[in-house]
């Protein structure tokens, strides 16, 4: 009768054992994310609107004709802009863990050198390259800030 009582109290003391086990588990996790910066995340807004307004200038004030779109006109700014996506690639790459948003990055600063390297070989864009430049580029800036506000979100779950 007591061994009986003494495997009924280790039966418990497993399953209060592997309870905890499991409790614990659950309550730790390991985030392999980097953490929110908001200074990236404030530098993809400001360079996503300096882009926007870059086609939009170049869509309503300049037209094909008498090369007003001649890419000479333009090359300080897409210099400017090449800067800040670098800037946004470097600061990326520093981090641990964040391979997605150095892809992302690198994409677009590989479609901006692209984009540029063909205005500078056409010397002019069509309203038709130009919208669909700023669509691209709307994409990818929108896709780099859901990334870093995700980052948020996975540190600061809603409860």
């Amino acid at each position: 009768m007591r061994q009986k009582a003494i495997m009924q109290s280790r039966k418990v003391q497993f399953i209060i054992f592997a309870l905890f086990g499991i409790l614990m588990i659950n309550s730790c996790r390991v985030s392999l994310i980097p953490n929110y910066d908001s200074a990236i995340a404030d530098q993809i807004e400001q360079t996503s609107k300096q882009v926007d307004k870059f086609y939009l200038m170049m869509l309503e004030m300049t037209s094909r004709e008498n090369d007003g779109r001649a890419f000479d006109k333009f090359t300080e700014k897409y210099v400017d802009i090449e800067v800040e996506l670098n800037s946004l690639l470097i600061k990326n790459k520093v981090k641990p863990l964040n391979e997605n948003c150095v892809r992302i990055c690198e994409i677009t600063l590989q479609l901006w050198e692209k984009y540029k390297n063909e205005h500078k070989t056409d010397n002019t864009l069509s309203d038709g390259l130009i919208k669909l430049n700023r669509l691209t580029f709307s994409d990818l800036f929108y896709a780099m800030l859901v990334a870093e506000k995700a980052k948020e979100i996975i540190s600061n779950p809603p409860e």
